[in-house]
């Protein structure tokens, strides 16, 4: 199907409400690899349990989130124009109504959404019918807020009970490599260089030259190491960026890079580090290690390696470790 700028679509919500969202501007992609062009597509502030005339004025607004975290931000997005992905054609199409001086203000700009309309706005994947949904989310911050404070409360904790056990079941690591070949690729780091790639170089050239399940086993090896040491009393023990209690900032992403250091500077290092905590490195830190595997599979395969490890080392995966 043909779309062009002005266009309104509406679509079903729940309690058989109905939403609309608009083609607020056409143009070209931001990314050589998407096939055709994009469209800025605007979700209205109309809700109602009737289905809209195009004559109403709530089509004339796009709709402003005000909730939680949400400030001020207005729900556009990016998407799509190729028709075997957008899906419009899913949608009930209302009519085409004049772009407003406001929306034609609207940059025609990437982002993330979160600075609203001088941040930029996402991309997004297919139309779904829960981008309209804000509308109806809005609604209940307006009319149902306790009630719906309450509700979001109890499905976060859910959500975290769920993500606790999630994690407790896959704490486990899969096939990991041959310790004295881990190390042998760690030992490789050349700390005489300047630039944290450039150490990696020779590292990256020695594992590409293995094979590819070897590759994938350093990849689990690492990931399995770094959860190991992922617990409060290493926390406490990497200098200025320690952790003190849930109330003092805490750089999760900083300790996973401090625990990376840890393991590139060799075996004797991490075991002393991994059964004395204090023994953690103090104030410095080594990220360029998370990417060995990767840049070895890629230089040996010329492709990304996809592969989910046993165990997550992101901070705080270990559960036990922070009790």
């Amino acid at each position: 199907m043909s779309v062009n700028q002005g266009d309104i679509f509406i679509t079903k919500l729940e309690r058989n409400f109905y939403g609309a969202f608009k083609v607020l501007k056409k143009g070209k992609s931001f990314f050589d690899e998407i096939d055709g062009d994009l469209l800025m597509i605007a979700v209205l502030n109309y809700i109602d349990k009737e289905e809209p005339k195009i004559s109403d004025e709530r089509l004339n607004e796009v709709l402003c989130c005000d909730r939680f975290f949400f400030s001020n931000q207005y729900c556009i997005n990016f998407f799509t124009d190729n028709p075997k992905h957008n899906r419009l054609n899913e949608y009930e199409y209302l009519g085409n109504k004049p772009i407003t001086d406001f929306e034609r203000e609207i940059e025609f700009k990437l982002g993330d959404g979160i600075g609203g309309v001088k941040g930029g706005f996402p991309l997004s994947g297919v139309v779904e019918p829960y981008i309209v949904n804000n509308v109806f989310l809005e609604w209940r911050w307006n009319n149902e807020r306790e009630e719906f404070q309450i509700e979001v409360e109890i499905q976060n904790e859910k959500s975290r009970i769920a993500r606790e056990e999630y994690q407790k079941r896959l704490m486990k690591p899969k096939k990991m490599l041959q310790e004295s070949l881990f190390w042998e690729v760690i030992n490789k780091i050349d700390w005489t260089e300047e630039d944290d790639e450039d150490k990696m170089n020779l590292a990256i050239e020695f594992l590409s030259r293995k094979k590819v399940s070897e590759i994938k086993q350093f990849q689990e090896s690492l990931s399995y190491k770094l959860y190991q040491l992922d617990t409060k009393e290493h926390a406490k023990n990497i200098g200025e960026g320690s952790y003190k209690d849930k109330e003092t900032h805490f750089s999760i992403d900083y300790f996973l890079y401090v625990r990376c250091c840890a393991i590139s500077n060799g075996q004797i290092f991490f075991v002393n580090a991994l059964n004395n905590p204090k023994q953690m490195p103090k104030d410095l830190d080594f990220e360029a290690i998370l990417y060995l595997a990767e840049q070895a599979y890629e230089k040996r395969m010329n492709k990304e390696l996809k592969y989910d490890t046993g165990c997550d080392y992101e901070t705080f995966s270990n559960i036990k470790g922070w009790k």
